[in-house]
């Protein structure tokens, strides 16, 4: 199994974290400290396959972390889960060479698919000797949000189990909505169930077409928000 290292000072949040690792399957936890002090006493012992860190620990930051591991040439891949959300931060984490950048609070499908890019970056960089440009455009742009301008442009990357028909429907319903909306309101509008709709939003989403947000309520746990990104309003509005 691969294994990871969880590293957050907040015990409420390392539990959720390592919540979501196990369920995601696949990854053993090796440990799970509370700072790099720590981390590095298990780094000296085990070198694991990937690093969940977070930036604001007790003595040294996550960042000076990194720092430490491109001057050492460690070659250790590292997804940061923090609630930085500055820009200084982000860059220099990026320049750093991390996998993925989550800001807390996110939701299980935004950590599904940064579990998926490490997963393929994992396999091209331990099972394979050499890559087709294919092969490595699925670490590259995996994640990245294509090009798109047109229905047919976006009904063309559909996932398996997807229809463009419903897809219309979906998107027809959205741009419909004036502010942010969550599954279960859209799901109404098209008489399709909440499981179905989630993954269709949840598709454009990764796809970069929508944008989600917690929504906390006054009970309860949070829900998650959509809202389209401004930046693609012309390609919804193409499927009208």
């Amino acid at each position: 199994m691969i294994e990871v290292i969880i590293v957050e000072d907040d015990p409420m949040v390392a539990m959720i974290n390592q919540q979501f690792v196990e369920r995601y399957g696949g990854f053993k936890i090796v440990a799970n400290v509370r700072s790099i002090s720590e981390l590095w006493n298990v780094l000296n012992k085990n070198r694991p396959d990937l690093i969940l860190l977070d930036v604001y620990l007790p003595g040294e930051t996550g960042i000076e972390f990194l720092q430490t591991v491109r001057q050492k040439q460690l070659s250790i891949p590292i997804i940061m889960i923090t609630a930085a959300n500055d820009i200084p931060t982000i860059k220099k984490a990026l320049e750093y060479g991390v996998i993925d950048f989550l800001i807390k609070p996110f939701t299980y499908e935004r950590f599904e698919l940064a579990m998926e890019k490490f997963s393929h970056y994992y396999s091209l960089t331990t099972k394979l000797k050499e890559a087709d440009q294919e092969t490595l455009d699925q670490i590259l742009i995996k994640d990245g949000k294509p090009s798109l301008h047109s229905e047919d442009d976006l009904a063309s990357t559909l996932p398996k189990g997807l229809s463009k028909l419903t897809l219309k429907k979906i998107l027809r319903a959205v741009e419909e909505q004036t502010c942010y909306f969550s599954t279960e309101e859209i799901a109404k509008l098209i008489d399709l169930s909440r499981i179905s709709t989630k993954k269709y939003l949840v598709y454009l989403n990764e796809l970069g077409y929508l944008r989600e947000e917690l929504k906390y309520l006054t009970v309860g746990r949070p829900i998650t928000v959509y809202q389209i990104a401004p930046e693609n309003e012309h390609v919804i509005k193409s499927f009208k």
